[in-house]
């Protein structure tokens, strides 16, 4: 069976957890039907993102168009911009800027937020906040290129579930394992062991569906900076 609409998706999470949408457990503080499934497969959906990022995956990809800043140097020490509603990480580090000029260049190169001391064509993350360093000049308009999140669950059509379809099972295991410590889920030792393992057995796959060639991957030696002379 494929996991290519929303009911099965909850039906598969009911039935990793023995349970069913009948059970009162589920409305016993006035939620509505599916409410609480639908929660825990939103956690599982954006923390399955997280793992598939991490390991090689290259889609969720979006793109802001920053056309304004708040903010000044001398009273802030940066300028800043919110960052997108939908944003989960940007498509960026410290060896390749997230923000491009509208010719598709990069701009700026990307810092940790302790380093807002710097002067210079640097950003940085801060919160929900794109941050400038000070003394940054920058074109008129900058585009954010970035992942975006996985719509909530809540109300959402089959056609608009934005996961590789040989993954999905991740994301039952993954809010499983949000959700493992709320009343409703029948609790004791050997349901923790099998949310474990049918965790584990989603993540392997998941690995394999995240890597789109065969060429394995690959650790980059970290940036070096000479300091003598």
């Amino acid at each position: 069976m494929e996991l290519d609409t929303v009911d099965r998706h909850r039906d598969a999470f009911y039935r990793l957890l023995g349970s069913d949408a009948t059970d009162e457990m589920l409305e016993e503080h006035g939620e509505a039907a599916n409410e609480i499934v639908d929660l825990c497969l939103t956690r599982g959906s954006r923390t399955s993102q997280r793992f598939m990022l991490d390991n090689g995956y290259n889609g969720w990809r979006s793109r802001d168009e920053i056309t304004s800043w708040s903010g000044a140097d001398a009273a802030d020490g940066g300028r800043y911009t919110a960052l997108p509603d939908d944003f989960l990480k940007a498509y960026g580090n410290e060896r390749m800027s997230a923000l491009r000029k509208a010719n598709g260049d990069q701009w700026g190169r990307q810092v940790e937020p302790n380093e807002a001391h710097l002067k210079g064509n640097y950003y940085y993350i801060r919160g929900d906040e794109l941050w400038l360093a000070r003394a940054a000049v920058v074109p008129t308009t900058l585009y954010l290129e970035y992942h975006y999140t996985h719509p909530k669950w809540e109300n959402l059509a089959d056609g608009a579930i934005d996961f590789p379809i040989d993954a999905r099972w991740l994301i039952i295991a993954e809010g499983a394992n949000a959700g493992k410590d709320e009343n409703w889920i029948p609790a004791g030792i050997e349901m923790e062991a099998k949310i474990t393992r049918a965790l584990a057995s989603a993540r392997d796959q998941a690995r394999a569906v995240a890597r789109p060639t065969k060429a394995p991957r690959k650790m980059k030696a970290p940036r070096r900076v000479g300091n003598h002379w």
